[in-house]
């Protein structure tokens, strides 16, 4: 968008344009496209300063026409500082990704620049700017968070940004501050996560910087501030007017003071915690057995010289051994289940692992865990049988929060000074079993490069109906791909009524046992299934796999979807009158042609 010039004889020269709208980005691709839209006719020039982004983000900005910049994270302040220095315009409006301009905002910011850079005192016009929060699906508009004026509109040239967190401006002059009309919706916080994960982030930032300053955190007066905070949030702040919202941000508030100053006390508190032989436990399904590895990986780089054992139930024993960086594999069995104080005993004795970590809360665990004397048990406070068995306690809500499971399981890691960053999700953590006999008889009949079909799901989630597996499967038949079905041997007398014949098309259920399924999934071009073990077991060895999934908690793909390097996931809110996800097999079969090139041909 032209404006009309700016003839202000004290703006900063070498300025063209008249607005240019500043961000710094990395990994905003799910915000971005919202902020372009809302200043596509309001900016002369859109800088997008970005630090590594692998999301996509970069090539949204370019083909909206945003001038794209590559850069080294160095801390808000000097990142700003250096993205605000690449504008051309004679205005900056400082935005983050997350955020839009309404409507009348961006009347106010045109109206506000044509009044000039300095009023008649000489000062320096600055905009102020509301800024209104979304919570989930609530517009926030008590609990302390709402007015938030934000100084984001100000002439090229006279500001910079200082301060480690929660930068502030340093003005070169004085300054007139003009409170603009309309709001920038903040996009924040879609799901809960998303606020533990910031609590986290700036938590970390704060308590390093208080830390060089030489400020101390006492617990009697930690443990006041965040009473103070919870009170000041909900009570004085009218958070009981945001409803549950409400509560629910008055509770994090509080938990982001308690975190933060932990943290600072951590760092003063001389020798962490360096266990030597740490005692992973997952003793439910399969797949969420595989949403659990990246803590071995975790702790496996922060303890390079540590065992790690994973404890499961024998039928998952199979992907155990087949996991990057797991020393032990400790067998969980029924005989256990009932007598989980003989197991404390005698399979977890004391002394032989210095640390627990339950990713699943499983109530004989806890009480082997605690009968063995490991000193160090992880777990969730959410579950009475764990709260007063474990010594370091988690207090996530998973249902509904909207972090992936794999990232509620690395916060479990949090008092071993483990983040829970976000690269586990491509990273593969299962290495494929040698094939035997009846995988290399499989693998000579075509199952080298073939796409594995498994249609069930034990019930663990929405499932995609029966016939539909079908269709999909004659589809890929007919375009020349060869086609596995496989499945338990109940499973496949539950699927015979409907089983296709082609050619191309294979029956494998009941024909491999778990490890031998591995095996002939590391081999397949694609794998597609809804939410259950197999799928997850192939995405963790990097085989591209197709997820079926709904929108919906507390199955859905937010918390559930596989971990690895080439994951595609196909939803709907949507289900037959039998209950089933009514996705259209064509959508299936668009996501398998992105795999398989030579689908999309003709």
């Amino acid at each position: 968008m032209t404006h009309s010039p700016d003839t202000d004889e004290n703006q900063p020269l070498g300025h063209d344009l008249a607005l240019s709208v500043v961000v710094i980005t990395r990994n905003e691709a799910h915000n971005l496209p919202r902020l372009l839209d809302a200043v596509k006719d309001l900016a002369d020039e859109v800088v997008v300063f970005d630090s590594g982004s692998t999301d996509g983000t970069t090539e949204i900005a370019r083909k909206a026409g945003a001038k794209v910049v590559q850069c080294p994270w160095e801390g808000w302040s000097t990142t700003k500082n250096k993205a605000n220095a690449l504008a051309r315009g004679r205005w900056i409006l400082s935005l983050d990704a997350d955020e839009a301009p309404d409507t009348d905002c961006r009347q106010s910011i045109l109206d506000h620049m044509e009044k000039g850079t300095k009023d008649l005192n000489g000062a320096w016009r600055i905009g102020e700017i509301n800024r209104l929060t979304r919570y989930g699906d609530h517009w926030v508009r008590h609990s302390g968070w709402f007015p938030d004026r934000k100084l984001r509109l100000w002439p090229n040239g006279i500001a910079a940004w200082k301060g480690a967190i929660h930068e502030v401006l340093h003005f070169d002059g004085p300054v007139k501050l003009h409170a603009l009309h309309g709001v920038v919706e903040h996009y924040s916080y879609p799901h809960r996560a998303d606020h533990l994960g910031q609590i986290e982030k700036f938590g970390a930032v704060w308590a390093q910087s208080q830390f060089e300053a030489g400020h101390v955190a006492p617990l009697t007066l930690v443990v006041l501030k965040v009473a103070a905070q919870w009170i000041k949030t909900f009570w004085i702040k009218g958070g009981i007017l945001d409803g549950r919202t409400g509560w629910t941000i008055a509770r994090l508030s509080a938990w982001a003071t308690w975190r933060k100053h932990a943290r600072l006390r951590a760092l003063h508190g001389g020798k962490p915690l360096k266990p030597h032989r740490i005692l992973i436990a997952r003793t439910d399904a399969l797949g969420d057995l595989v949403l659990s590895l990246p803590l071995v990986a975790a702790l496996k780089q922060k303890f390079p010289d540590s065992t790690v054992g994973l404890l499961v139930r024998p039928y998952a024993e199979a992907v155990a051994r087949a996991a990057r960086g797991v020393d032990v594999v400790v067998m969980w069995t029924e005989e256990d289940a009932k007598s989980p104080a003989r197991v404390g005993k005698d399979t977890l004795e004391a002394g032989q692992w210095d640390a627990v970590v339950l990713a699943y809360p499983d109530a004989g665990v806890a009480i082997a865990s605690k009968k063995a004397a490991i000193a160090i048990r992880c777990g969730t406070a959410r579950r009475k049988h764990m709260f007063h068995r474990m010594t370091h306690l988690n207090w996530d809500g998973r249902k509904d929060s909207g972090g992936h499971e794999s990232w509620h399981g690395l916060r479990l890691l949090m008092p071993l000074g483990i983040e829970a960053e976000s690269d586990y999700r491509s990273a593969p953590c299962l290495d494929a079993p040698e094939p035997d006999e009846p995988v290399r008889t499989w693998l000579g009949q075509g199952g080298a490069g073939a796409v594995l079909l498994h249609p069930g799901s034990h019930g663990s989630a929405g499932n995609w109906p029966a016939e539909r597996f079908v269709a999909l499967a004659e589809e890929l038949a007919e375009k020349g791909c060869v086609v596995g079905l496989t499945g338990t041997a109940r499973e496949g007398e539950a699927f015979s009524s409907v089983m296709p014949t082609h050619t191309n098309i294979h029956p494998l259920f009941g024909a491999f046992n778990l490890s031998q399924l591995l095996s002939a999934q590391s081999q397949a071009a694609a794998v597609v299934a809804s939410s259950t073990g197999p799928l997850h077991t192939a995405a963790a060895m990097g085989v591209s796999v197709i997820g079926i999934y709904g929108t919906k908690p507390p199955e859905w793909s937010r918390r559930w979807a596989p971990i690895g390097p080439s994951v595609s996931v196909v939803e709907t809110s949507a289900y037959t009158p039998e209950g089933h996800l009514d996705i259209p097999v064509q959508s299936v079969f668009e996501a398998v042609s992105q795999v398989i090139p030579s689908l999309r041909k003709g």
